[in-house]
């Protein structure tokens, strides 16, 4: 019996401690390693393979010994790092490769499908193309880490609440203790370890069973629910079925859901599927209902593809429409052939897993460069005519495609006379947006330069030498444009006012100048808003108000005449303000 208590304890300790080592190397790793590992693509590498490693070795210790773990750990983490890494060269800084996004999914769907795989293989059978032992070992993964997780959460707050209950008395150990920069990554791998352990050896009463057997009883709700959407659809005008925006996303996500309910139906083997009519009729239903489901998604991709053109994005969502069709043809087959048909969607199941982690890999390297794929059909877009240059990918190409993208740019500005005018204004306007609506904005209005021009054009700016130029007002919303400009025209003598000057004096050396914009309102009314210049825009904020009643100021147009006159000083009183006589404006109130 004593025996038993020490090798639950020591197991217990020795996965504490690996979930110690494994908090100080993330911490080491973000912390530390992000500014020493110049390289991008390194990094990217050693990142991956520290945190992917970790990651598949908690979920592996337990159903294997902590050396085996180990090992299934590199064999996974490995490649799929290497991988990761061979993606990341299509991208010249850390930044704009993760950006993407997409390959990082790709990488985590290998690690994800993949740990079962070789959790399998490497335990006492080795039968890695078992599926009831796929089927435990993946749910049992999730369970864990479920588990563990929330117990993590549990014990920060515990630690919080109580080192706030310590402060009461002015006793700082805890915080102190926190303090220390790698100990909350410590103590958070360390409690993660040990919860990991714990639930492992609670298996027998923490285990899938019950989270399965929840899920099953969605099985005739989502049935209903299709059932419906399905029957409505030929009331529905088919042109109009999809909108302005593409449900592909919805339609997809909803067919992944109804994919899992009927494979947690099937469950690992016969013994354990579903046995009620009720529910296994409602099982076959859902199955039968999956290829018009996958259908519709694929269609809702096509149509995006075929009026925008390719992007990263919708290349992803036409494999998912591609790996949905093919669960859904394959389980209504295997319905309609009937015999053993839970037992053709183990198999189905067992195939499309292998298939899903193949394609991430694919994902990764260039035999699916999705960046690539989409530049060059969006070039050949525009060069066959088939689009203007404003409903091309630009700013996508210049800020998230990569080296790819950068090609098919620099192609596209090769392109010089007349008739490309629009494009190399777009391509201009791409390049100066940081943000993608921005660039939207500017390239769909074509009245908006004028607009900002003849803002910039009625704005008086104090003191002299000071200027608001038609640029830094590029980033204004084209409501607030409009809303200044009826402004200025209501009121033009004196019109709109903007004084500015070093009213955060903790900011002296920075970038940033504050102000305060003065509008006429109706009548005799002025209104004031805060405004800062940071670097070459102009950021607005709020309409000011007084600061003890929160009511408007009461600015009238003679107070701003009297500032245009040189009537007013700007001075502290907890921080700079311009006064105008005895009337103090803050432009942060």
């Amino acid at each position: 019996m004593a025996g038993a208590i020490n090798s639950v304890l020591s197991g217990r300790a020795v996965m504490a401690a690996v979930g110690g080592l494994v908090g100080f190397a993330m911490w080491l790793l973000f912390d530390v390693a992000v500014d020493v590992v110049t390289n991008p693509h390194g990094f990217v590498i050693l990142a991956s393979f520290i945190g992917g490693g970790a990651a598949v070795l908690l979920a592996m210790a337990g159903p294997l010994s902590l050396g085996r773990a180990a090992l299934g750990a590199v064999l996974l983490a490995g490649p799929a790092a290497l991988a990761l890494g061979w993606a990341s060269y299509g991208f010249d800084t850390l930044d704009a490769f993760m950006q993407s996004g997409l390959s990082v999914v790709a990488w985590s769907a290998i690690l994800f499908i993949g740990t079962p795989f070789v959790t399998v293989a490497l335990g006492p059978e080795r039968a890695w193309r078992s599926y009831p032992a796929l089927f435990d070992c993946a749910w049992a993964v999730v369970v864990r880490y479920a588990a563990a997780w929330l117990f993590v959460g549990l014990f920060w707050g515990i630690v919080l609440l109580s080192n706030a209950l310590l402060e009461i008395v002015d006793i700082s150990i805890i915080e102190d203790v926190l303090d220390i920069e790698p100990m909350p990554h410590i103590l958070t791998g360390m409690v993660l370890g040990l919860a990991i352990r714990v639930v492992h050896e609670m298996r027998d009463y923490l285990s899938p069973f019950m989270l399965l057997r929840l899920l099953r009883l969605l099985v005739p709700v989502v049935l209903v629910v299709l059932g419906i959407f399905v029957a409505a659809l030929p009331f529905r005008p088919f042109d109009g079925l999809f909108g302005e925006l593409s449900p592909a996303a919805t339609l997809l996500v909803v067919a992944l859901g109804a994919i899992s309910l009927v494979s947690v139906a099937a469950d690992k083997d016969e013994d354990h599927a579903v046995h009620l009519r009720f529910m296994r009729l409602s099982t076959e239903g859902l199955s039968l209902l999956l290829p018009i489901l996958a259908g519709l998604a694929g269609y809702a991709v096509w149509l995006r593809v075929a009026q925008y053109g390719w992007t990263p994005d919708r290349l992803a969502a036409a494999i998912a429409a591609g790996m949905v069709t093919l669960y859904g043809v394959a389980y209504a087959l295997a319905v309609v052939l009937r015999g053993a048909w839970m037992q053709h969607v183990r198999v189905v199941n067992l195939g499309m897993a292998m298939l899903a982690m193949g394609l991430a890999f694919a994902w990764l390297t260039p035999l699916i460069n999705a960046e690539r794929i989409s530049t060059r059909n969006q070039v050949a877009r525009y060069l066959d005519g088939k689009v203007p240059a404003a409903e091309l990918a630009l700013w996508e190409m210049r800020h998230t495609w990569g080296r790819a993208g950068a090609e098919g740019l620099a192609e596209l500005k090769a392109l010089t006379g007349e008739a490309h005018a629009d494009l190399q204004r777009a391509i201009a306007l791409a390049e100066e947006s940081e943000h993608r609506h921005v660039y939207e904005r500017r390239a769909t209005d074509t009245g908006r330069n004028a607009k900002i021009v003849r803002l910039a054009e009625q704005i008086t700016v104090l003191p002299e030498g000071r200027e608001i130029t038609p640029d830094m007002l590029g980033d204004l919303p084209n409501h607030r444009l409009d809303d200044w400009l009826l402004a200025c025209d209501r009121d033009p003598d004196p019109g709109c006012v903007v004084v500015l000057g070093m009213f955060n004096t903790r900011m002296a050396d920075a970038d940033e100048t504050g102000g305060i914009a003065f509008l006429p309102g109706r009548g005799n009314r002025y209104d004031a808003i805060g405004v800062r210049i940071v670097g070459t825009q102009l950021m607005l904020g709020s309409y000011l108000r007084d600061s003890e009643t929160g009511m408007a100021l009461g600015l009238t147009r003679e107070d701003v005449e009297k500032v245009l006159d040189g009537g007013y000083r700007i001075a502290p009183s907890s921080r700079n303000s311009l006064w105008i006589g005895d009337m103090e404006i803050n432009p942060d109130n």
